[in-house]
C-alpha cells in the first residue's frame, strides 16, 4: 500500500472543480440561450469557482474529525511528545477516518515501563503500550504481555515483511510479542566544518578505529591548559555503553548459559574506551563535560562545535537542523577495528504491544495491524524523521524525508552487522551493571579485565538464578498466606483482650454487665473506618511482604517459595553491601553535622538578635521548596564549570582553588550530598529554639551568679534542658537518614560508579526496575531491622543523658 502524497492530494482538490465548472463556461461561450439563462450560468460559475477557493483553505485547516460516539475506545499509552507524538497522532487521525468501529486515544506517559507494570498487575493496563525493544523480553517472562502469534495468523504481519534486526526485537521464546512502531539505527556523525579547519577531508569519515582514534587527536584543542574542542569522547554520553564491543567483534551473551561480556574482543573495546579518559586530565575532561547543557539544546557539544564526532541515534539530525542548521554534517556507520567486513550499527526500536488484560485486544491488534502497513507507517516515520523498518521503502519516502543521509542510514539498518541488544531477561540488570562498570572505567578506577569480571559475576549469577527458578512451579496458595497471618494476629489480639477481661474481673470480683458488650459493639462500630483502613492499608502490605521476602516474586506472576535464598544472595551481592555502607556513612556523618548546624542557628535565633523573625523564616524557607526543585538548584550550584560554590571558592582563594566537578568524582560526591542534607535544617531548627525558649530564665540567672561562661551555660544548661528535642529529633533524623532517596536520586542516580548509590535507591531498583518484588521485600525487613537496632542504640545511649523536667 503506497501513501499518497499531500501535495498530490492538493493538485486533485484544486483541479475537481476546475473539471466541474468547464462544461458551464463552455455553454456560456457557446449558448444564443436569453440572458436570464446566461447569467444563471455565469453566476453558477462563480459560485463554483468561489467554493474551488474555500474548499482547499478549508481542508488545510483539517477537516472536522469523524467522532467517537459509539466505537470501541482503544487506550494507547505512549512516551512521545512534541513532533514524535504529532506524527503518530496524524496517523490515528487517519485511522479514524478508515474505519468506523474503533477509536484510539493517545496518551503520553512519563515512567512508560513502570507505570505499565504497575497497571498491568493491577489487572487495569492499556490497550495498547509503547515500549523500546530492551523491555520485550523482560515483560514477556514476567506474563505482561498478550502473544502475538494466533491474531497474526492470515495477515500481512509476517518476518518478510520486516527488516530481520526489528522483527527479531518483538520474538522472545519463539513468540511475537511486539511488532516495531519507529526504529533506530546508531552511527557515526561528524562537523565537516571542523574536519576541514583540522586539514581533513570533511567528506571521508575514519573506515577503521586506527584512522578514527588518530583523526579524534587531530581534532582535539587545548587551549591554555583547558580543552577547547575534543575529537571524540565515548562518555559523552551514557546511553548505549553495550554497544563498544560490536565494533571489535564481540556478542554479550552466548544465546544459552552463559553471559559474554569479559570475552577479550569486549575487554580489547572497553580498553580502548578506557584510553580516551586517559588522553587527557581528569579534571580537564570532567570541567570540559560540566560544562555541557540538555542534549536537546544549543548547548550540547556537538551541536555547538565543541565535539567534532558523536555516536548518536538518527534523530541526531533532527536536532542539528532545528539548534544548528548552518553546520554542515556527515552521517555514516561508525568505524569497526578492521576493516573490509559489512557495516556494524546498534539497532534499537519503539515497540509496540498488547498488554495482558487488556480490555480490547482484538481493536487493539487491529490498530497495529493498520499502522505496519507501508502508507502508515511510512507517514509515522516521515513524520518523526526515522527510517523505516520495512524491507520495501517507496521512493516518495526517500525524496520526502528531511534527513539527507536517510538512504545510507536505511541501508545500515539492513547491513548484517546492525545489531540489537540480547533478547534475555536480565537485561535491565545488565545495562546497569555495564553502566557502573563504564564509569569505573572512565575514572580509572580499575581495568578492563577487572571492570568486566565484575560484570560477569554479577549477571552471570543473575542469570543463572533466573534460569533456575523459571523451572520451579509458582505457589498460588502463597497469595492467600497474607490473610492467614491477618487472621492470626486478629485471634491473638482477641485472646488478649479476653485474657485482660477475665483478669480484670477475678481482681474486681464483677463481672461485665450485658449493657456492656452493647458498648463494645458500639465501639467497634465507630473503630470499624480506621481499623478498616489500618487492614487494608497497612496490615496486608506488611503481612504480604514478610511472606513474599522469602518467595520469587515479580507481581504480574504467582509467588514461588524460596525460603531464606533471598536472603542469601542478599548477604553474598555486593551491590547490597556499597548501598547499605554508603547509608551508614551518610548516617553517621549527614545526622550530627544537621543537629550541629541547626543547634548553631538555633542559639543564634535565641540571642533575641534584631530581625530575628526574618533569620526563622529564611532558615525555614528551604524546607518548603520541593524536593525536585532543590536538588535541580543544588546540580547548577555544584557545576564543575560554572556552579556558584566553584565561583566562590576560585575567587576567595584569589584562584588557588581548582574548580571541582562535585557531582562527577567519586571523593566528593557523597560529601557533596551530605552538604546538601544540611539545607533542610529548619524545622529543626525551629523545634530546638521553641525548646530553648520554654527553658526557666532563672536557671540562666543561677549560671551567671555562680560565674558560669557563655559556652559552660550552653553545656550545662541549655543542652541537658532541650535534651529530650535533641533526642526526639536524633531519633527522626536516624529513621530519615536511613530512608533517603529522592536528593540522591535526582542529583547523581547512585553515580558516579555508585558512590552514592543509598539503600532505598538499590531497593527501589529491584523493586520497580528489574521488578524482583520479593528480593526487594527482604531488602525492606533488613532495613527494618537496621533501624530498629539504631533506634534502639539511641534511645540507651539517650536513657542516662536526656533530661526529663518532670523527672
Amino acid at each position: 500500500m503506497r501513501r499518497c502524497s499531500s501535495d498530490r492530494l492538493d493538485v486533485q482538490q484544486w483541479a475537481a472543480p476546475a473539471r466541474l465548472a468547464a462544461p458551464f463556461a463552455r455553454a456560456s461561450r457557446s449558448s444564443s440561450a436569453r440572458p436570464r439563462r446566461s447569467l444563471v450560468a455565469l453566476l453558477s460559475v462563480l459560485a463554483i469557482a468561489l467554493c474551488s477557493l474555500i474548499s482547499p483553505a478549508v481542508r488545510a485547516q483539517g477537516s472536522p474529525p469523524p467522532s467517537p460516539e459509539g466505537r470501541v475506545r482503544v487506550s494507547y499509552w505512549e512516551k512521545w511528545t512534541g513532533m514524535e507524538k504529532e506524527a503518530m497522532e496524524s496517523v490515528l487521525q487517519d485511522f479514524h477516518r478508515s474505519q468506523s468501529r474503533i477509536w484510539v486515544d493517545y496518551q503520553s506517559v512519563s515512567q512508560y515501563q513502570h507505570k505499565t507494570l504497575i497497571a498491568t498487575a493491577g489487572g487495569d493496563p492499556p490497550d495498547i503500550a509503547g515500549l523500546l525493544a530492551a523491555d520485550i523480553a523482560d515483560f514477556a517472562e514476567k506474563n505482561a504481555l498478550v502473544p502475538l502469534d494466533e491474531l497474526m495468523r492470515g495477515t500481512h504481519l509476517d518476518r518478510e515483511s520486516f527488516l530481520p534486526v526489528y522483527w527479531d526485537m518483538g520474538v522472545y521464546r519463539d513468540h511475537v510479542w511486539a511488532v516495531v512502531s519507529v526504529p533506530n539505527v546508531v552511527s557515526l556523525y561528524w562537523n565537516k566544518d571542523l574536519f576541514a579547519k583540522a586539514g581533513l577531508d570533511p567528506e571521508r569519515p575514519p573506515r577503521t578505529i586506527a584512522e578514527f582514534d588518530a583523526m579524534a587527536e587531530k581534532l582535539t584543542v587545548v587551549e591554555g591548559g583547558r580543552i577547547a574542542q575534543l575529537g571524540f569522547m565515548p562518555a559523552d554520553t551514557n546511553w548505549w555503553p553495550y554497544g563498544w564491543g560490536f565494533w571489535f567483534g564481540a556478542r554479550l551473551w552466548d544465546g544459552g548459559a552463559n553471559i559474554t561480556i569479559d570475552s577479550p574482543e569486549n575487554v580489547r573495546a572497553f580498553s580502548w574506551f578506557q584510553g580516551y579518559g586517559r588522553r587527557h586530565d581528569a579534571g580537564q575532561l570532567q570541567n570540559f563535560t560540566s560544562s555541557f547543557g540538555n542534549f536537546a539544546s544549543a548547548q550540547n557539544p556537538f551541536l555547538s562545535g565543541k565535539l567534532a564526532m558523536v555516536l548518536q541515534g538518527i534523530w541526531m539530525g533532527n536536532f542539528i537542523q532545528k539548534f544548528s542548521p548552518e553546520m554542515r554534517w556527515g552521517a555514516a556507520a561508525f568505524p569497526s577495528e578492521k576493516e573490509g567486513g559489512p557495516p556494524v550499527a546498534i539497532a534499537d526500536a519503539d515497540m509496540l504491544v498488547i498488554p495482558s488484560g487488556a480490555k480490547h485486544p482484538n481493536e487493539a491488534f487491529e490498530f497495529l495491524e493498520y499502522l505496519t502497513q507501508q502508507g502508515p507507517m511510512e507517514k509515522l516515520c516521515l513524520g518523526q524523521r526515522k527510517l523505516s523498518p520495512l524491507r520495501s521503502v517507496s521512493p516518495e519516502f526517500y525524496r520526502a524525508h528531511k534527513n539527507p543521509f536517510i538512504k545510507s542510514l536505511q541501508d545500515l539498518a539492513a547491513s548484517p552487522g546492525a545489531t540489537p541488544q540480547p533478547r534475555i531477561s536480565v537485561w535491565n540488570e545488565y545495562t546497569l551493571e555495564i553502566r557502573n562498570a563504564s564509569q569505573r572505567l572512565w575514572l580509572g578506577e580499575a581495568t578492563a579485565d577487572q571492570a568486566l569480571g565484575d560484570v560477569k559475576t554479577v549477571v552471570q549469577k543473575s542469570w543463572d538464578r533466573h534460569r533456575h527458578r523459571q523451572d520451579a512451579a509458582p505457589s498460588r496458595w502463597l497469595s492467600f498466606l497474607p490473610f492467614g497471618l491477618i487472621g492470626l494476629l486478629g485471634v491473638g489480639l482477641v485472646g488478649a483482650a479476653r485474657r485482660e477481661r477475665r483478669r480484670l474481673a477475678k481482681v474486681s470480683g464483677v463481672e461485665k454487665p450485658v449493657r456492656s458488650n452493647a458498648s463494645l459493639r458500639k465501639g467497634l462500630a465507630f473503630f470499624s473506618p480506621w481499623g478498616i483502613g489500618l487492614l487494608v492499608f497497612l496490615a496486608y502490605p506488611v503481612a504480604s511482604s514478610i511472606v513474599y521476602s522469602f518467595c520469587d516474586y515479580s507481581v504480574l506472576s504467582p509467588p514461588r517459595w524460596i525460603g531464606l535464598q533471598n536472603f542469601v544472595d542478599l548477604f553474598q551481592d555486593e551491590v547490597f553491601w556499597i548501598a547499605l555502607k554508603n547509608t551508614l556513612i551518610y548516617v553517621v556523618i549527614a545526622l550530627p553535622l544537621g543537629l550541629t548546624v541547626a543547634l548553631f542557628f538555633a542559639l543564634l535565633l535565641d540571642a533575641k538578635l534584631r530581625g530575628s523573625s526574618i533569620y526563622r523564616t529564611l532558615l525555614f524557607l528551604p524546607t518548603l521548596v520541593p524536593v525536585v526543585a532543590g536538588a535541580t538548584i543544588w546540580i547548577w550550584m555544584l557545576n564543575g564549570e560554572f556552579g556558584v560554590i566553584n565561583h566562590f571558592l576560585h575567587e576567595a582563594s584569589f584562584g588557588l582553588f581548582p574548580k571541582t566537578s562535585w557531582l562527577a568524582e567519586r571523593r566528593f560526591a557523597l560529601p557533596s550530598l551530605i552538604l546538601v542534607s544540611t539545607w533542610t535544617v529548619g524545622q529543626t531548627v525551629l523545634t530546638l529554639l521553641a525548646a530553648m525558649q520554654d527553658v526557666p530564665r532563672s536557671i540562666y540567672e543561677a549560671a551567671d551568679i555562680d560565674g558560669a561562661s557563655f559556652w559552660q551555660k550552653i553545656r550545662h544548661v541549655t543542652i541537658p534542658m532541650i535534651s529530650p528535642v535533641i533526642y526526639f529529633n536524633a531519633i527522626m533524623g536516624i529513621i530519615g537518614a536511613l530512608q533517603v532517596f529522592a536528593t540522591p536520586y535526582i542529583m547523581t542516580a547512585g553515580g558516579p560508579a555508585r558512590a552514592t548509590l543509598f539503600y532505598t535507591q538499590r531497593m527501589h531498583e529491584n523493586a520497580f526496575y528489574f521488578l524482583r518484588m520479593g528480593y526487594a521485600c527482604a531488602m525492606a525487613w533488613i532495613l527494618f531491622l537496621v533501624v530498629l537496632g539504631l533506634t534502639a542504640l539511641a534511645h540507651r545511649l539517650g536513657h542516662t543523658r536526656v533530661h526529663y523536667g518532670g523527672a
